[in-house]
């Protein structure tokens, strides 16, 4: 395997394990990346067989606050995050399905929801199945519509709270700046209070088929809106829909998706040059992610430069090169804890720092965490 492929494979997975390198050396990095590309044919056994006792990740939002209702214990806030942490960290080190389980953590940044806001330790359970699991290499307007429909977005960002007449921006915000367009994609405080209004009545059912999406026409405002340009009519659920579909279509939002996919595939500049090809690609196949990656990695990682780990991808692969079996439990979740990256924790809506110099100055937990995994000591601290 040479050292390009080798590179390219480190960046497309947790870490490169022996199998891997041996199947791209048999058949090549093109080929490798079109197997990983279509993941549902990909035979995932071993590492479904290890999440058989996390039986919270298929659970319903419904489901998931009864198990946590304690009643007179109150509730446990606990189980549910943690075994969906458990179970992201399971994917990451055993998955055969290594660029799909890149692509989800990647969308679960983009689309950051913290477990500790409110209802979210277990509508994130919901949403990470719902969202990142399932558009995870399709289309980026599937994806945006997921999260907007999401009680875990719309509670974790306040959506809630949006009524007419007391409008709150947070999500209407975060859809724009993050999600969609970026900070530069060419909206203006008018269109994010406008897109709020559109917004109202958004929320999330707290009885009756709990933590499912509910449109509540009494909450909402009927009135006329103008976001981006465009005059909205008077439509209930349509009009915060009609702007979605007109965001995952915006020329902004091909040029800040690509950009993001770009840095965390490539490098923390990637060349501008294999961006724009991938936008391209982005805008002629109408947001389709397989499409857009074909040309990103394809053409852009011959081009890639060195890349510091996130702590997760440093543990991650620590414990794939050296085949170490582990539940990916408390005690792994524990230095994760100190590197500064539990899964599903940061706490603003931006995700976790894909750049550098987020990372570089908390290198003892990481000297620690391989200490101990030399040791075979994970468990003891």
């Amino acid at each position: 395997l040479s050292p390009a492929d080798f590179r390219a494979l480190n960046r497309l997975t947790f870490g490169a394990r022996p199998a891997e390198r041996a199947r791209v050396a048999e058949i090549g990095l093109l080929a490798w990346v079109e197997e990983q590309l279509a993941p549902d044919s990909i035979d995932d056994f071993a590492c479904n067989l290890r999440l058989r006792n996390l039986d919270t990740l298929a659970m319903t939002g419904q489901q998931l606050f009864d198990l946590s209702n304690k009643l007179f214990d109150d509730f446990d806030l606990e189980t549910v995050p943690n075994q969906l942490r458990q179970g992201t960290l399971i994917r990451q080190v055993y998955s055969q399905r290594q660029l799909y389980e890149v692509m989800v953590e990647f969308w679960n940044d983009h689309f950051n929801i913290a477990t500790d806001k409110g209802e979210c330790y277990y509508l994130k359970t919901v949403d990470d199945r719902q969202v990142a699991r399932t558009h995870a290499l399709g289309s980026f307007r599937d994806l945006l519509w997921a999260s907007a429909h999401s009680p875990a977005m719309l509670t974790y960002l306040d959506n809630q709270a949006n009524h007419k007449g007391a409008p709150n921006e947070n999500y209407a915000r975060e859809l724009l700046e993050l999600h969609s367009l970026g900070l530069r994609g060419g909206y203006s405080q008018a269109d994010v209070m406008e897109l709020a209004r559109c917004l109202t009545g958004w929320g999330v059912k707290e009885h009756f088929w709990r933590g499912e999406f509910t449109f509540d026409g009494e909450q909402h405002d009927s009135g006329e809106k103008l976001v981006l340009g465009v005059r909205i009519p008077p439509g209930g659920q349509d009009e915060a829909e009609s702007v979605v579909e007109r965001l995952a279509r915006h020329p902004s939002a091909a040029q800040f998706v690509v950009g993001k996919l770009a840095r965390r595939f490539l490098s923390d500049d990637p060349p501008a040059e294999i961006v724009q090809k991938a936008v391209k690609a982005f805008d002629v196949s109408a947001g389709d992610l397989r499409a857009t990656l074909r040309v990103l990695l394809l053409d852009g990682l011959p081009l890639a430069k060195e890349k510091y780990r996130r702590p997760v991808n440093f543990v991650a692969a620590s414990l794939r090169m050296l085949n170490a079996e582990s539940d990916c439990g408390p005690a792994v979740q524990d230095y994760l804890l100190r590197m500064g990256q539990v899964p599903f924790n940061w706490p603003t809506p931006d995700g976790y720092p894909d750049r550098a110099a987020a990372w570089q100055g908390n290198l003892m937990p990481r000297w620690q965490f391989a200490f101990a995994l030399a040791r075979n000591e994970l468990d003891k601290t």
